[in-house]
């Protein structure tokens, strides 16, 4: 197969210009609230290569002729580095969805409200969509005070309890349960199927399995002013949450979220393909 590629500087297309030139490309999807970033690197032989302006935007397609292009995002210039001998210009960006108000901080505090509520809340303050996991968006957040703190990280914090991902993708915010990858639309990425001939290299880590195989979480009940417990898991060791959740469901969603990532923790898998797959992206399930 042929790999390809498309590049766009402010809607206008730049590939033929900087074909004589190009080097190499490359996309790094990140999960979370971390930012995707692009490195495009060009030949600078003549010292005659057109600097970008940063603050640039470029939207960027890879995949193959035989197969059609895939768009990997919208991409801000934000530094530029010449090399050399040889010389070379590299051009780098982060993900213009990640915007600068999100880094911002502010002091508030949020009264009875849900995070589904919340999460469309700041998406609209940022000029997003929300997009909530279903089983996320009702749970209840009886207080939460932001301190000095961004919303982008509120929302990582309150992600890390849940265990889900908050990320802007394309015109929406993100929250949704961890592995549960969804696309700039909000909708759920297929898995990427890979057969062991693709790679050219792999790598699996097993970690011991004798790690905690049950987690505790406790919430308060207003009514009787006692705490309860709610355990996920059947066997020990038991891991305890220190937090204490409003409600039975925020607790069980809780326990359940840690216990997923205490799973995962246990195996870890790193694979070079002999030819790219533009499919692939952060969150997406691989069989």
């Amino acid at each position: 197969m042929t790999p390809t590629f498309r590049i766009f500087a402010d809607t206008q297309e730049i590939t033929d210009v900087i074909l004589d030139r190009f080097i190499s490309l490359s996309v790094t999807d990140e999960e979370g609230m971390q930012s995707d970033t692009a490195e495009i690197c060009l030949d600078d032989r003549d010292s005659a290569t057109e600097l970008p302006p940063k603050g640039a935007n470029l939207k960027i397609l890879l995949g193959y002729k035989e197969e059609g292009l895939v768009e990997m995002g919208l991409f801000t210039v934000d530094e530029v580095e010449l090399m050399g001998p040889p010389d070379v210009l590299i051009i780098k960006g982060k993900s213009a969805n990640m915007r600068d108000s999100l880094k911002e901080q502010k002091t508030r505090s949020w009264d009875v409200t849900t995070i589904g509520d919340l999460v469309a809340a700041i998406a609209g303050e940022h000029g997003f969509e929300p997009r909530v996991g279903e089983f996320l968006s009702p749970i209840d957040l009886p207080h939460l005070d932001q301190t000095e703190e961004s919303d982008l990280h509120l929302l990582t914090r309150l992600a890390r309890q849940y265990g889900a991902i908050s990320k802007p993708a394309g015109n929406y915010l993100l929250f949704v349960p961890k592995g549960e990858g969804k696309s700039a639309t909000g909708k759920a990425i297929s898995p990427v199927a890979i057969n062991r001939s693709e790679a050219s290299n792999h790598r699996v880590t097993l970690a011991d399995r004798g790690k905690y195989q049950a987690v505790l979480a406790n919430w308060h009940d207003t009514v009787t002013g006692k705490r309860i417990s709610v355990k996920v898991g059947d066997e020990k060791p038991v891991f305890t949450l220190r937090h204490v959740y409003s409600d039975a469901t925020a607790a069980g969603i809780a326990a359940q979220a840690k216990l997923d990532k205490l799973k995962r923790g246990l195996g870890t898998l790193s694979l070079t393909l002999q030819h790219g797959n533009s499919k692939l992206a952060a969150g997406a399930k691989l069989t």
